[in-house]
């Protein structure tokens, strides 16, 4: 993941310490916790992620995010309205601040697209997005989906199943 998405998804901007990347972290993992939030293991992929990839940069990291977003809580929202559709066949995967959805989308489309949960078709890529709104892309060149991993990591997202506990 690259710098500027991790210190959206921390909510960070400008330079910081390994302290304030650390505290970040902590208060993005108990917002997103997967006992507190249905798409919280999903959550903690991106957000683990984010701090390694931060930790990695030495003791203050700079970034060219200028605002405070929380694109977390977008792609949390996102996320759990997808998997409160509950649709078989559709692979999720979260690459820097974007959800890709690909699999068998077509019988979904009304359900995906800005009548329904507000994903984009990429007909190019063959597969429906969803990036926060706020998020600039300054990159328009055509990269295919492989290149999109490998450029901002990659996680694929399986809807977790919860034990349950006998009252």
């Amino acid at each position: 993941m690259n710098v500027n998405d991790s210190m959206n998804i921390l909510n960070l901007v400008g330079t910081v310490t390994q302290k304030e990347i650390k505290a970040a972290y902590k208060k993005a993992s108990l917002a997103f916790h997967p006992d507190r939030n249905p798409a919280g293991a999903e959550m903690m992929k991106v957000i683990n992620d984010a701090y390694n990839s931060l930790k990695a940069l030495g003791e203050t990291v700079t970034s060219s995010v200028v605002d405070s977003n929380s694109h977390a809580e977008a792609l949390n929202e996102k996320l759990n309205a997808f998997f409160d559709l509950n649709l078989k066949g559709v692979v999720v995967e979260v690459c820097g601040n974007w959800i890709w959805l690909t699999g068998d989308t077509k019988p979904h489309f009304k359900l995906l697209g800005k009548d329904g949960i507000g994903f984009f078709y990429a007909s190019k890529k063959k597969a429906w997005y969803y990036r926060p709104a706020d998020y600039k892309s300054y990159n328009r060149k055509n990269n295919s989906l492989d290149e999109i991993r490998a450029k901002h990591g990659s996680n694929s997202v399986k809807r977790g199943t919860r034990a349950k506990i006998a009252a």
